[in-house]
């Protein structure tokens, strides 16, 4: 039996999200624990309050480059145009060789 394309749709349209305001400090506890327990903030407080989360599968971050930012990073990294598969690759180099300095990766 063929399954509705819509079903996961429909399921996440029932949804409700609710935003949370903390303390800075209560906040700043929850980045943390949330990193060094390797989930997201927001699994954090699913896992106080006692309801299911899973741990990141691919930790990763998503930036979003307007074309200043774009026209910007060519121009630091000596490129000719805003080329993004190089700019990313530049741009993980970069903080990879950062953080390597500080001795934190």
């Amino acid at each position: 039996m063929p399954t509705n394309k819509w079903s996961n749709e429909k399921v996440a349209l029932k949804k409700i999200q609710i935003h949370f305001t903390f303390q800075q400090s209560v906040l700043a506890s929850i980045r943390y624990d949330a990193t060094d327990e390797n989930i997201n903030p927001s699994d954090i407080v699913r896992k106080i309050v006692g309801l299911p989360y899973k741990k990141i599968q691919r930790a990763r971050i998503g930036l979003t480059f307007n074309d200043n930012d774009l026209e910007y990073l060519a121009e630091h990294y000596n490129l000719e145009k805003a080329d993004d598969k190089e700019i990313k690759r530049r741009v993980m180099e970069e903080i990879n060789i950062h953080y390597h300095k500080k001795g934190r990766a």
